[in-house]
């Protein structure tokens, strides 16, 4: 189930909503005030794993404990 990050347009809040599928299309509603004007928040997502004999995670933004791939963990 994917879960999908707003923020309402009319009171600010920003709120997470889960959907059955990808493909599901619903506009939700704002927990905090109940408007449905809201947009969807553009959300990163880390993922662990990939060729650490490298250095580097699979997003290859270091060795997963930090962001600037330049690090003693790291050794970049």
């Amino acid at each position: 189930m994917p879960l999908y990050e707003f923020a309402c347009d009319a009171c600010g809040k920003a709120f997470e909503e889960f959907f059955r599928s990808v493909t599901e299309r619903r506009r939700p509603r704002c927990p905090h005030c109940g408007s449905r004007n809201v947009h969807k928040k553009f959300s990163l997502c880390a993922t662990a794993g990939g060729d650490r004999s490298k250095g580097r995670g699979a997003s290859g933004g270091g060795c997963g404990t930090c962001s600037s791939g330049s690090c003693a963990t790291c050794g970049g």
